[in-house]
């Protein structure tokens, strides 16, 4: 399952400059448990950033709760060195996390259209 996120483009390039970092490992706080992760499968954390969607992270198979943070009591952890671009798709800025993410088609790629 994929879950999207939107993030500053500074906060983007210090996720990305962490992939050089004895411990790639990064987090991302939400206020509210995405339900659709709990299947045992691998995730997906997308990423939007001036306005489009930018790639992906592979999430960890665990996450972390803080009940004590009321404003962002989960948190999804992913390794900075599975950093996927992707082709950019156009997105408007929204808050949160969306299940609605574009193809997992790694820039570079191309998909044979529905015509094909």
């Amino acid at each position: 399952m994929d879950v999207g996120v939107w993030m500053r483009a500074e906060v983007l390039a210090h996720k990305l400059e962490a992939r050089e970092e004895p411990n790639p490992e990064q987090a991302w706080n939400l206020s509210r448990w995405p339900t659709r992760l709990s299947a045992q499968e691998q995730h997906r954390l997308f990423v939007a950033s001036d306005g489009a969607w930018r790639g992906y992270f592979t999430l960890n198979a665990e996450g972390l709760y803080s009940p004590n943070d009321v404003s962002a009591a989960f948190t999804l952890l992913f390794d900075t060195r599975s950093w996927t671009p992707i082709a950019p798709v156009p997105v408007k800025h929204f808050r949160g996390f969306t299940y609605n993410v574009p193809p997992a088609t790694p820039h570079g790629t191309t998909t044979a259209s529905a015509s094909d």
